[in-house]
């Protein structure tokens, strides 16, 4: 009976010891795709950690990343976590203490997304955040879960000038006009837009020139979808070029590729799951007829 008493007031201790560490989480439905970037900005997660007066005692926080079908492919390496007590009133933690990323243990094809990019894969997500002891890590409050989703992200899509379009080499002298479409989702803070421009010699391919020449205009432009460049060129004619149009064979025309490249507010591209892996729109091709030359 002794015995049956003992177990039983165990049971209402451990059940008592829960209770006064009630928690809550609460997260953006829609997060960015960079884990350290939810350390930089509070508003993307709050745990909020409830004690009764002068109950308080050492905790770890325990958390754990899963598919929806509850597969865990992220979890904290307990032996390394920080103990901490919390206040006698009302703790307030942000994903900076809650998701240390040097605390984190990845698996699989998600442990290799976040070593090559910082980032988790498009896909639904659950955080579940609980706190424990040291040393045996026993419960200590309720494990309280949330939903994310990280979307599929979009790049722009060039408008203007639009593919092989040519241009009156005066008027552009004097201004050309560029337009694309925003990322997709939008994205908070706003997409700064790197917006880049080069030559196409005359021997090359325009992939080539974006790899090889130096731009001739290299523009960041934060959260806006358009730039209107004054470039001051004298656009005169050079040796002929084959465009890459099938019905201009040989041409005079001045040869120009042109991209975006979408980075996020720590200046990383937005997604590297792209082809080239640096968040860059498939580049266009557009053409300037040169001025004439002066002659002596």
């Amino acid at each position: 009976m002794k015995k049956l008493i003992f177990f039983i007031a165990l049971i209402f201790i451990a059940a008592t010891t829960i209770a006064q560490l009630n928690t809550n989480l609460i997260l953006a439905a829609q997060p960015p795709a960079s884990l350290s970037e939810w350390g930089v900005r509070r508003e993307i997660l709050t745990y909020i950690i409830n004690t009764q007066p002068g109950l308080s005692f050492p905790v770890i926080i325990k958390a754990e990343i899963k598919t929806t079908d509850g597969t865990v492919i992220g979890t904290t390496d307990l032996a390394k976590a920080k103990v901490f007590t919390p206040g006698s009133a009302t703790t307030i933690l942000f994903a900076a203490d809650v998701l240390p990323l040097e605390n984190i243990l990845f698996t699989g094809k998600y442990k290799t997304s976040i070593q090559r990019t910082g980032k988790l894969p498009a896909d639904n997500y659950i955080l579940c955040v609980q706190l424990v002891r040291p040393v045996d890590f026993t419960p200590a409050s309720a494990s309280v879960c949330k939903t994310f989703y990280l979307a599929s992200i979009q790049l722009p899509i060039l408008m203007k000038p639009y593919n092989e379009e040519l241009l009156d080499g005066k008027i552009a002298q004097t201004a050309i006009t560029f337009r694309w479409t925003p990322v997709v989702p939008p994205q908070t803070p706003p997409v700064t837009y790197r917006l880049q421009v080069f030559e196409v010699l005359a021997h090359q391919q325009p992939m080539q020139a974006l790899r090889s020449n130096q731009p001739l205009l290299d523009q960041e432009i934060k959260g806006s979808t358009q730039y209107i460049w004054r470039p001051q060129l004298s656009f005169l004619p050079p040796a002929p070029v084959v465009s890459d149009s099938a019905h201009d064979k040989k041409k005079t025309f001045l040869r120009f590729t042109w991209t975006i490249q979408s980075l996020d507010a720590l200046g990383l591209p937005v997604t590297q799951t792209d082809a080239n892996g640096e968040a860059r729109s498939e580049p266009i091709v557009f053409f300037v007829k040169p001025t004439a030359r002066k002659n002596n």
